[in-house]
């Protein structure tokens, strides 16, 4: 009996252990199946879901047709855009960008397959859930066309101060107003952030206000810091109309700290819809007809108060030739797309540009916080003095023998300019070199008519050679042949056509 006992509670741990090996076989085999089925598997595992929707157990192209399902409704869902009394019916499809079943499953699909086979055998196990948003993005084409649409109905441009000089008062501070906007971010921050069932949706259109670029506060203490005039002939019509337009361009322009004015900008492109006249312009080395001439009159005065503001010049570029209203070195010509004069504000506070013409003068002010008010002087040196060469051409339209000086010439000028910074002392703060500038000589022009041809004998008729001859006659001269004698002496009977040196 107790052998037999003793027998029985051998066999038990035998029992014990191979239930226990089998259950781990089992185990293994499970976790194997499921390793084998999480990463080898053709279709979405337990507890995915898409959008809201679930695809567990589907293969791609199911996973793709009940997404497809779901952003058609999507899409179609009524958006209403409203402000007061306005209302834009649309839909989440002509307002979002649109992603397609097959972009979002494949992209699922691709997370997915670097998702853990554990985290996938828990969803199974636990019964928990992945959901995968797909995330709505606003079209930028429609979003422009929208806040376009609606901002030409009710936004208002902010209105900066400004300063008006006063005959009484001097210089008076004008209060600005703000303006109004579509807020972007807060009227669309309405719609939905994901795909997902939705009823109609209301949208408020936002608006924002937009504070002026300067307000007044920014004006206050305002006082000239400096001012520079030049000279024009009233009598140049054409000239004068556009000396006149481009000056009118820059008058009252505020320019905020840091901010760069430039000229070509400010004032425009130079054409005949606008309103300018054909006036003498500098092309290569001559003076002719051209264009808007007269609008470097205006850059060169405007350059000149820049320098005595004390402003910084970022680009100014000289005439191919020297000019009557301003000293060599102090010019600044301009050319649409290819010069430009530019300058920078470099203060902490707005400058105010002003600039007029009355009779023969035009004026240039520049006004800014009188704590930047220096005490500058502008000079130049003449290097060398380049001599101009006396050209002759031929004039079919003078009579022969006939010279006309059409222009007495213009030396030419190689020239260094400065500015120098005092203190209230009168000592020197700094100097500064502007430019080194090469100003071409123009060269005595003079016309000469055809060359005087001599009158031939004339030949004896045949047969007569026998016959004497009497005295010979005296021509009588054509009237030609009395006007000038050759020397250019006699130019004042002629009106010169000397072009006046005021590109």
């Amino acid at each position: 009996m107790e052998q037999e006992q003793a027998a029985g509670e051998r066999r038990l741990p035998s029992r014990l252990v191979m239930g226990l090996l089998a259950v781990m076989i089992i185990i293994m085999v499970t976790c194997f199946g499921m390793y084998y089925r999480f990463t080898n598997g053709t279709t979405f595992a337990s507890g995915v879901e898409i959008a809201g929707i679930s695809v567990a157990g589907f293969n791609q192209e199911e996973a793709v047709t009940a997404v497809d399902r779901e952003l058609g409704a999507f899409y179609q869902t009524p958006v209403e855009f409203y402000k007061d009394d306005y209302t834009k019916e649309e839909t989440l499809g002509r307002v979002i960008q649109l992603v397609t079943g097959a972009e979002a499953v494949n992209l699922v699909w691709g997370q997915e397959d670097s998702r853990s086979w554990q985290a996938k055998a828990a969803n199974l196990v636990g019964g928990n859930t992945i959901t995968y948003p797909i995330d709505v993005t606003i079209d930028p084409d429609s979003r422009t066309r929208l806040v376009t649409e609606w901002n030409e109905k009710w936004s208002k441009t902010a209105q900066n101060a400004d300063l008006e000089v006063d005959s009484h008062n001097g210089l008076v501070v004008l209060p600005g107003a703000p303006g109004s906007r579509v807020d972007v971010d807060g009227t669309f921050a309405s719609l939905p952030q994901t795909v997902g069932k939705t009823g109609p949706i209301r949208v408020p259109i936002v608006m924002e206000a937009v504070q002026p670029e300067i307000t007044a506060d920014m004006l206050q203490n305002m006082g000239e810091l400096s001012r520079f005039s030049t000279y024009f002939n009233t009598g140049e019509i054409n000239r004068s109309h556009n000396l006149r337009k481009a000056t009118a361009s820059i008058n009252k322009k505020v320019l905020p700290p840091d901010a760069v004015f430039s000229f070509n900008e400010t004032v425009g492109q130079r054409t005949l819809e606008k309103g300018y006249l054909d006036a003498m312009v500098i092309v290569g080395n001559k003076f002719e007809p051209g264009l808007g001439g007269g609008i470097c009159q205006v850059s060169s005065t405007l350059y000149n108060a820049g320098l005595l503001a004390g402003l910084e010049i970022v680009e100014r570029h000289n005439h191919n030739l020297a000019v009557a209203y301003v000293q060599v070195g102090r010019d600044a010509t301009v050319a649409w797309g290819l010069q430009d004069l530019k300058f920078r504000n470099n203060t902490d506070r707005p400058v105010y540009i002003r600039s007029v013409t009355s009779g023969g003068q035009l004026l240039v002010n520049i006004y800014g916080n009188t704590e930047f008010k220096k005490r500058i002087e502008i000079s130049s040196i003449v290097d060398r003095t380049l001599d101009f060469e006396t050209v002759t051409e031929l004039d079919d339209a003078l009579v022969p023998g006939q010279e006309v000086v059409n222009n007495k010439g213009q030396l030419g000028y190689v020239v260094r300019s400065f500015r120098t910074f005092y203190d209230q002392d009168g000592t020197v703060i700094r100097s500064e070199q502007l430019d080194t500038d090469t100003y071409r000589p123009l060269n005595r022009l003079i016309l000469k008519g055809p060359d005087i041809v001599p009158a031939m004998p004339e030949k004896p008729v045949e047969g007569d050679e026998d016959k004497p001859s009497g005295p010979a006659q005296p021509r009588k001269p054509s009237p030609d042949h009395n006007r000038g004698n050759g020397d250019g002496d006699e130019e004042d009977e002629r009106p010169l056509n000397r072009p006046t040196i005021q590109p």
